[in-house]
């Protein structure tokens, strides 16, 4: 439309200027002539995009009315139940399934049951249905086979929205609507005041991110939670459900996207809702370390299955017996198969050292991880901010990472991790300092070059890299047929493949992800949140492909709150706080130097020897005390 536009005005002037030549026409004519046709073609234009707009408008539109004319599958009954009695739980022969034409359900032959007041945790592998179950006990979904009752009704008999009321959920991935904190901490109640919002947020440990806002809680939100930490997210979801004042609390996942400090902060909380107020409280987690000291009972599921359901001290002994110590807390794994009554926590740990009599073990030799490799990665003076008068959320921030090394970046949820990762990448621009690649600036890279030929990015929610209806057809778009299937085997997920990407749990897709950047053969790696959703036999396999790829001279950059992935992977580890690093130091020494963001293990052996940040490091040590090459 455009050519043509431009073709008729060239075509105009020519035949104009020759009849001015011939004096057929005047200057003034001609500019007139060339006016009428511009008004003419401007018009044209604007129908032609009017007619670009409602075939585009008319796509959408068919997208919405599907949505709005779906019908729910879930419907009050004829006489509903007004009144939850409780909050106890259980699940009689419970079977489900998401697609009823599916061979086999993904729970199945599921019996259990929770006396009110409890607090169960619930693990499992990666897939192994753990979101499934407490879904269904909000009635987010029907059983295929059996009944889940609530205080001793089954869910079906109640008034959705009173069960909803008394059984409130936070879901593994949780979203922020437009409007302001105090709009999105209404969600769960509408009618709640600002005084219960705040009190609730004050319960949480919530308050202290919300009152640094200059707005606090009329800051506003843009859509999606864009413009603040997925940690964040998660506490101001976790202050929403709070405020409606709940029977029974389920949590998928709580402390995934929460700094170590926060992570512990909040489970004191849950503990104190449980004890002071009689909250029933389902808790489904990967990390361990936290959940076998503050449960009543832990479940274990493995495909589907109920296979262990008892106290934590019994469910760590189910582990060891069946070889599944990685599910154990951290400080279990280092006396694991080493004595019989396994300490639980740090606490415990250290007393069962004392009794062991453990001092003065000399350090091991800590290797120098700084290397003589140029820097692939270097950050210089970096400013940013998300709106000219918002605060810096960078302030001067300094980064270099050597090739071939993999660094782990650590902070507090909203210290700026992720925002540092967006300008690294060219998602976000500084407005001071530079970022260079190889000695290259980034400014140099230009229509997508530095994607193409030098960096991937893992982002936090990683079902934003899939756009096609099958795992399968987006991997195909970055490699083809024999590289996909390479790399499908080498991260497990060929029985994935074929699964819709939104289908898959936090942990599968994380490897998906993982699994589309392994195609794009990046030089540099940045992984924002890689572990998250994984259980500890994942983390392994991607831990050892995380040294492999170091060994064929790539560079990786990881945020994570994992501290302990972060000891046993990462060659250096630095702190971003308040928008800049302030410490840095190879793993062992930076987590032996710290007090509150370090390992179980570093916490467990202070005092008794140092430079063992790992539970295998400490049962490499105990194992030499119990052999007795160490004179106690």
């Amino acid at each position: 439309m455009m050519v043509t536009s431009y073709a008729s005005i060239i075509l105009v002037s020519w035949f104009g200027a020759n009849m001015i030549v011939s004096s057929e026409l005047t200057t003034g004519e001609l500019t007139s002539m060339l006016t009428f046709c511009m008004n003419i073609l401007m018009n044209l234009l604007m129908v032609a995009m009017v007619f670009v707009m409602l075939t585009m408008s008319l796509a959408s539109g068919k997208r919405v009315a599907g949505v709005l004319n779906e019908k729910s599958t879930l419907a009050n009954p004829e006489n509903p139940v007004y009144e939850v009695k409780d909050g106890s739980i259980e699940f009689d022969n419970v079977s489900f399934s998401y697609n009823t034409k599916a061979e086999k359900p993904i729970l199945n032959d599921i019996n259990l049951k929770i006396k009110s007041g409890e607090t169960i945790g619930i693990i499992g592998g990666t897939g192994s249905s753990k979101t499934s179950l407490v879904n269904l006990i909000a009635r987010l979904y029907d059983v295929t086979e059996g009944s889940v009752k609530v205080g001793g009704k089954d869910v079906r008999d109640y008034d959705i929205e009173t069960l909803r009321d008394k059984v409130s959920v936070v879901l593994q991935s949780n979203v922020l609507f437009s409007g302001t904190i105090l709009d999105n901490l209404r969600w769960g109640n509408e009618n709640a005041t600002e005084e219960e919002c705040v009190n609730a947020c004050k319960l949480a440990c919530a308050d202290a991110f919300i009152e640094s806002f200059p707005d606090k809680y009329n800051t506003k939100i843009e859509q999606g939670g864009t413009n603040v930490s997925g940690g964040q997210k998660q506490l101001v979801a976790l202050c929403s459900v709070m405020a409606t004042d709940p029977d029974i609390l389920l949590l998928d996942e709580p402390t995934a996207q929460l700094d170590p400090v926060a992570a512990r902060e909040l489970l004191g909380i849950l503990d104190r809702l449980n004890k002071e107020m009689g909250v029933t409280i389902i808790i489904a987690e990967h990390d361990p370390e936290e959940l076998f000291d503050s449960c009543d009972k832990i479940l274990y599921l493995a495909k589907g299955k109920t296979e262990f359901f008892g106290t934590p001290a019994l469910t760590a002994k189910y582990f060891v017996e069946n070889a599944l110590e990685g599910f154990l807390p951290e400080t279990a794994k280092a006396f694991a198969r080493l004595c019989d009554d396994l300490p639980l926590n740090v606490r415990q740990g250290r007393a069962k050292l004392e009794k062991l009599g453990v001092t003065d073990i000399p350090k091991q030799a800590v290797t120098d991880t700084e290397r003589a490799e140029p820097y692939a990665l270097q950050c210089k003076n970096l400013w940013q901010r998300y709106e000219k008068n918002s605060p810096d959320i960078l302030k001067g921030c300094d980064l270099a990472v050597r090739k071939g090394e993999c660094y782990g970046l650590l902070g507090s949820n909203g210290g700026g991790k992720s925002t540092l990762l967006r300008v690294i990448c060219g998602l976000s621009k500084p407005y001071m300092g530079a970022v260079s690649l190889f000695g290259k600036k980034q400014k140099a890279y230009k229509n997508g070059s530095l994607f193409r030929e030098m960096l991937a990015f893992l982002p936090q929610e990683p079902v934003t890299m899939f756009v096609k209806e099958s795992v399968r057809e987006d991997l195909l778009q970055s490699g083809d047929k024999v590289t996909v299937e390479n790399v499908s085997q080498r991260m497990g997920i060929e029985h994935l493949l074929d699964r819709h990407p939104w289908d898959l749990s936090g942990g599968e897709i994380q490897k998906c992800a993982f699994g589309k950047i392994l195609l794009a053969d990046p030089k540099i790696i940045v992984l924002d949140e890689c572990t998250k959703g994984m259980d500890s036999f994942a983390k392994k396999a991607l831990g050892d492909i995380l040294l492999d790829l170091k060994d064929e001279g790539r560079t990786i950059l990881l945020v994570t709150h994992d501290l302990e992935f972060a000891a046993q992977y990462c060659d250096r580890c630095g702190l971003l706080f308040d928008g800049k690093i302030v410490a840095e130091d190879n793993a062992v020494e930076f987590f032996s130097q710290n007090r509150f963001y370090t390992t179980a293990a570093a916490r467990l052996t202070r005092g008794f020897f140092s430079g063992a940040v790992t539970s295998t490091a400490v049962r490499e040590r105990l194992a030499m005390v119990k052999r007795g090459q160490y004179e106690q």
